[in-house]
């Protein structure tokens, strides 16, 4: 707790009524004082009962004071009968000189009582039995002595409703000051905690650009590599062969070259946008297995469409072109397939991507696609749209790959953060 903490709560414990309260205390004993020893007692009993109700009065304006206004209702009103009965000490030969300072003490204590009305009604009470009493032992009927009593117990009450009224708009405001520094000591530990949480969002997201940047050259790049390396591999074979088709597989070769240079530059230049966003999805997919046929004669691809009846998003669509486009290099490079299926279809819950060969599906071929980047980062681009990825040999020869993305972008979302934390797991 630093030092303006403890300066508001020192200021709490010590409202403004704490002067009145011993200025209270100090005219209550004076007026005692001046009772006691300022007159001649006719008889014993009378300054007697005097230090018996000033005494009392004492004691329990003494214990209202430490219970802070808690169920002071009763205490206040044996206060008040006390005052009232004050002046009566007049008929014992006491002098009336003083004895309407209790009297008027208490007046003070009415303005704790709510409504105010019953504060003002009491210590109208205090005033017409200290009136009539007087009036009746001096038989003086001055009129100015009156008012004058009559607006020593208004100021008196007026003066401790004011210092009241004070007091209860400085606790307030202590609360408020209390209440804001703690807002502020929270606020500051929140200025933290967000600074923390960027700094982390920060990491993550190089990471997720790190890794989507990775994906992007792999499944461009390292395509058009492949398709490079096997154009190579087949002029070599025709140029062992004297075959005449050597030229067309060189002409082929280049073209695949400066593919694989223009994606070297737009993967520089913050990834290029691809296929599926340069034409409709279903020609862009229609293109790629054109061009898988092109360069892999020897093996038959089916694309199936016919189910394709939901529009999807541009992160949907080009997470459905890499993985065709992945799952169709990994046959190349290790199915040895003759016949591979391309089958997609939508509805207005999910979207579904298979891909099936009957290339070879054994435990070796299957260990070796693990190996490789291909299906790490299509599992991870799926993971990003909170989908499910699954891939393996089936029971006899082949290999399928089956994706399910879902099109609620809620469930994107979730899945979204998850794959976020798996990909800072696994770095």
């Amino acid at each position: 707790m630093d030092f303006k903490q403890e300066r508001a709560k020192a200021q709490t414990k010590h409202p403004p009524t704490g002067f009145l309260h011993i200025a209270l205390y100090l005219i209550a004993c004076a007026g005692y004082l001046f009772n006691l020893f300022g007159t001649a007692h006719r008889t014993l009993a009378g300054p007697l009962l005097l230090t018996l109700m000033y005494g009392v009065w004492l004691i329990i304006f003494h214990l209202e004071r430490l219970s802070k206004g808690k169920r002071g209702f009763p205490r206040l009103l044996v206060l008040f009968c006390l005052a009232v009965a004050a002046p009566l000490l007049a008929f014992l030969g006491e002098s009336v000189a003083w004895l309407w300072i209790l009297p008027v003490l208490t007046a003070s204590l009415m303005a704790a009582l709510k409504p105010r009305a019953l504060g003002l009604g009491a210590v109208a009470i205090l005033w017409l039995s200290s009136s009539l009493t007087f009036t009746f032992i001096t038989h003086n009927e001055d009129i100015s002595s009156q008012v004058l009593l009559l607006l020593t117990f208004v100021f008196t009450f007026g003066f401790a409703a004011t210092v009241r009224q004070l007091a209860q708009a400085h606790t307030r405001m202590q609360g408020l000051i209390n209440e804001l520094e703690g807002s502020n000591s929270k606020l500051e530990a929140a200025h933290k905690q967000l600074l923390e949480y960027t700094i982390r969002a920060e990491d993550i997201s190089a990471m997720r650009e790190r890794n989507r940047i990775a994906r992007e050259i792999h499944d461009t790049l390292g395509h058009s590599l492949t398709l490079l390396a096997v154009q190579l591999e087949t002029a070599t074979q025709l140029e062992i062969r004297g075959d005449p088709g050597l030229h067309e597989e060189l002409v082929e070769a280049r073209r695949v070259t400066k593919e694989c240079l223009a994606d070297v530059r737009h993967s520089v230049e913050a990834l290029r946008p691809d296929a599926t966003t340069e034409a409709s999805f279903e020609e862009a997919l229609r293109q790629l297995v054109a061009s898988y046929t092109m360069r892999s004669p020897q093996t038959v691809v089916t694309l199936d469409l016919e189910e394709v009846n939901h529009s999807l998003s541009q992160e949907q669509r080009q997470t459905l072109y890499r993985c065709m486009q992945e799952a169709l290099t990994n046959i190349r490079k290790h199915a040895q397939a003759t016949k591979v299926l391309l089958r997609l279809s939508t509805n207005e819950q999910q979207a579904e991507l298979t891909v099936l060969d009957n290339g070879q599906g054994s435990a070796a071929a299957a260990e070796s696609q693990k190996a490789g980047f291909g299906l790490r980062g299509m599992r991870e681009r799926v993971a990003l749209l909170g989908g499910e990825f699954k891939a393996g040999p089936e029971a006899e020869h082949g290999w399928r790959v089956e994706i399910v993305l879902p099109r609620e972008p809620q469930a994107k979302a979730s899945a979204l953060y998850a794959g976020e934390m798996g990909e800072r797991a696994e770095l």
